[in-house]
């Protein structure tokens, strides 16, 4: 309600524009399956299902005009103990145009997806983890969950997933699961022994665990490769609909084509070091958070987006312990760059709290797309009603 207030009274004279700092975007990961591997994987799977299906443990599913699944639940989850206001983004979707090289059609007819000269189109959702998608990793932060209810017809683990750019492991680690329907969904590049401790065969809930998120097999950075796979044909089936993939959506809760949002809201006591290309022995990002500060301490104030937009306006305030502005300013990514929009941008600034700033906890609100984000921080010896600091 304060900051609410806060806006308020800064409506009549709307926040000065401040240039950041530093930041900007962080290339998203990518993926391709090999058509050798493709191969391979289909034909393990049939000889499973078959298998299965000789023990009585899968139905016989026939070939149906068109998929009855529906209602798909969102893949991914953060443990209870993450606690940021988001932790993901979207790269890249079905490519619905089968000509290539650069021949590219997503389901709201952008270009959000890619190609290859080889012939790969690609094939599958990449959600990735945001920000700090290898410290994530590493603290198994991110799970995958299946997004529909069914049995599990293939399990690979085993393989290396610190995967990066032209550094790549044999293969994917990956759950695979089928439907009612016959549908099966493929859930790819997840981190070494992750993978849900049930056996194929066995049944799983919709939002049920099978593994965390990794960069295992033909793959860039940590994400999760989902594909969908139609009955019998094993035709592609991409989830999304719009104007250039007809009929309802299969989730449960279609979000937008650019699904804007802050992930997280952080104050550090430098800037977040992601390492440069790190890669072919990638580590986890040094974020250097720091919630505490003294007087005449210089603190950094960050904000992590994912699918942010040119023209799109942030407004952050920096408040003292008695609701007072310390700071305030609007901030446009088009006030920075010329590209319309980033699947995943960070951008910070700073201030050198001075020398009297008051003690207590302080706060940095951000207002973006009809959505409020705070953060919390301290400076000075600040002792809490629990006798702790």
């Amino acid at each position: 309600m304060r900051y609410l207030a806060l806006l308020l009274s800064l409506a009549s004279s709307p926040l000065a524009a401040l240039q950041p700092a530093g930041g900007g975007p962080v290339q998203p990961p990518h993926d391709e399956i090999r058509p050798e591997q493709r191969a391979r994987i289909e034909a393990e799977l049939a000889r499973n299902i078959a298998e299965l299906r000789g023990l009585g443990l899968l139905a016989e599913t026939p070939p149906l005009p068109a998929p009855t699944q529906g209602g798909l639940v969102w893949p991914l989850r953060a443990i209870p103990a993450y606690t940021a206001p988001g932790y993901h983004g979207t790269s890249n979707f079905v490519d619905l145009d089968p000509a290539f090289p650069n021949q590219l059609l997503d389901w709201n007819c952008g270009a959000r997806t890619y190609d290859q000269a080889g012939g790969y189109n690609h094939a599958g959702i990449d959600f990735f983890t945001w920000p700090f998608t290898w410290l994530l990793m590493d603290q198994g932060a991110i799970e995958i969950v299946a997004a529909a209810p069914g049995t599990i017809i293939g399990k690979v683990d085993g393989n290396d997933d610190r995967s990066c750019p032209n550094h790549y492991s044999n293969d994917w680690n990956a759950v695979y699961v089928q439907h009612s329907d016959g549908t099966i969904a493929w859930y790819g590049h997840m981190k070494r022994a992750s993978l849900t401790a049930k056996p194929v065969g066995a049944v799983v809930a919709a939002g049920e665990f099978l593994g965390k998120v990794g960069s295992a097999g033909f793959s860039s950075g940590p994400h999760l490769h989902f594909e969908n796979h139609a009955a019998g044909t094993g035709a592609i089936i991409e989830p999304f609909a719009g104007a250039c993939n007809a009929g309802a959506s299969l989730w449960a809760a279609q979000p937008p084509y650019y699904d804007s949002a802050i992930n997280l809201l952080a104050t550090h006591s430098a800037p977040p070091d992601f390492h440069g290309e790190n890669c072919p022995n990638p580590v986890a990002e040094s974020p250097n958070f720091s919630n505490h500060f003294m007087p005449g301490e210089t603190a950094y104030f960050a904000a992590y987006y994912r699918d942010q937009l040119g023209p799109q306006p942030t407004d952050f305030i920096v408040e003292r312990p008695d609701g007072s502005t310390f700071a305030s300013w609007t901030f446009r990514m088009s006030d920075a760059t010329t590209d319309p929009h980033y699947a995943a941008a960070y951008w910070y600034w700073w201030y050198a709290l001075p020398a009297n700033a008051p003690t207590g906890l302080w706060h940095l609100h951000a207002h973006y797309e009809g959505a409020d984000y705070h953060h919390a921080f301290t400076v000075g010896d600040v002792l809490f009603a629990n006798g702790f600091d």
